[in-house]
């Protein structure tokens, strides 16, 4: 694959990999990658996608390379591109080993409440580095309250653990504006064997991105160099001086909406297991492209910053592609969110509560989140005494919400269209 030699590494964060890039035995796409999520996660308590500040332009990555590859050469060279500008709010916030949802949302909770206790500010940035990310795959197969997680995190939302209280002082941890971003690395044969179409299909993976190295050649001499990041520093005394929301020039936002429709044809093309990984290309597209224009110390996205993402992402949609092709992968054990589904497709005309969990092993805190990220809703129904029932029905059936129809004019195969010829590296 020689998809990351086509990456345009813009801006201070590319023109210090480019600078480092001819002194470590890596492909700097990898360096890049690592850089931009941990850029994202410490800006994503003030720069924000939409004037709400709910949510913030969190980038994760997943760096997929054969051992001895240079994963591990990609993630020094950006902690030390990185230093100077944020080195400190990545070594207050990183962590790793998180194996359950229950730990993710724990590990968030403590550190939200040590600051506000400390600072009288409740920070919710963290930057998880798995630099194992089989072992941690592996674990939380067990667990499907970790992907669920990864989900919430990407799209801010509310993180919760709603455990039994063993005593009057446990209370539910509730974290609200959390801000989690993931940079991890694993090999092509894990991922195939650990990533499940299942949990894709859910929308678990496709909120982050793949990254394949290619080969390098080898070095005489692997010392780091200095390297000037004073534009970086600048940037994020910009981004922290106050909030801001991300704007985007004409051209910005009609590339933009060019994506949306280039990935609602991009999927109409590919197999189920390959398009489950990509059907957020366009958002990620725009959340690289506002990371972009943030260290440059301005909130406004310009078509430059858009052509520039593009590549990136782009190099990320061929890598999944790539790593899919010969079939789904791993197939997990169906989920309480899967078997719930699955009963409200068998009766669409909804079901109580209490079936409904009875039937599907869901607890109410599933079918609470379900509902939160708009998959399901409920009616409160009375039909006899006592008091009100609450009845289920999966959006988009019978009775339910409606999915928004086919536009007519949406065209049905690539046709020509040069972004998907060079997405699918036609």
């Amino acid at each position: 694959m020689n998809g990351s030699r086509d990456v345009v590494f813009y801006g201070p964060i590319g023109r210090a990999v480019k600078q480092i890039a001819p002194y470590v035995e890596t492909d700097p796409v990898g360096i890049y990658a690592a850089c931009l999520s941990m850029w994202s996660m410490a800006i994503g308590n003030r720069v924000f996608l939409d004037a709400g500040y709910r949510r913030s332009p969190l980038v994760s990555t997943a760096v997929v390379a054969e051992t001895g590859a240079g994963k591990g050469v990609s993630l020094e060279a950006s902690r030390h591109i990185m230093s100077d500008s944020i080195g400190r709010d990545i070594e207050l916030r990183e962590t790793s080993g998180l194996t359950s949802g229950a730990a993710l949302v724990d590990h968030v909770y403590r550190q939200m409440v040590r600051t506000e206790e400390a600072y009288g500010i409740a920070d919710t940035r963290v930057l998880v580095i798995e630099e194992e990310w089989r072992e941690i795959l592996e674990r939380t197969a067990r667990d499907s309250s970790f992907t669920s997680k990864i989900r919430h995190c990407w799209d801010c939302a509310v993180l919760r653990n709603t455990t039994k209280k063993k005593s009057e002082n446990d209370t539910p941890q509730e974290v609200r504006n959390a801000r989690v971003v993931f940079h991890t690395h694993i090999t092509p044969s894990d991922w195939r064997k650990f990533v499940s179409f299942t949990d894709a299909a859910g929308g678990s993976f496709n909120r982050i991105l793949p990254i394949a190295l290619d080969d390098v050649p080898l070095l005489r001499s692997r010392k780091l160099p200095k390297v000037d990041t004073s534009d970086l520093v600048s940037a994020f005394d910009w981004a922290s001086s106050e909030r801001h929301v991300i704007r985007l020039t004409k051209a910005a936002d009609h590339l933009s909406w060019v994506l949306r429709r280039a990935e609602r044809v991009l999927l109409k093309t590919l197999p189920k297991h390959q398009g489950d990984f990509v059907s957020r290309t366009a958002e990620q597209t725009l959340r690289v492209a506002a990371l972009l224009a943030t260290t440059e110390g301005a909130d406004l996205v310009t078509r430059a910053h858009m052509d520039a993402a593009v590549t990136f992402v782009r190099h990320s949609v061929r890598t999944v592609l790539d790593l899919t092709k010969d079939g789904p992968g791993k197939k997990a054990k169906a989920t309480p969110e899967d078997r719930v589904l699955a009963e409200l497709t068998k009766h669409p005309g909804g079901l109580r509560s209490a079936v409904l969990q009875r039937a599907s092993g869901a607890h109410a805190s599933d079918l609470q989140h379900m509902e939160e990220r708009g998959l399901i809703f409920h009616q409160e129904i009375k039909d006899g005494p006592g008091r009100p029932v609450k009845l289920y029905r999966a959006v988009g059936k019978s009775g339910g919400v409606p999915r928004p129809a086919r536009s007519a004019s949406m065209p049905t195969s690539t046709g020509g269209n040069p972004f998907l010829m060079a997405l699918q590296g036609v």
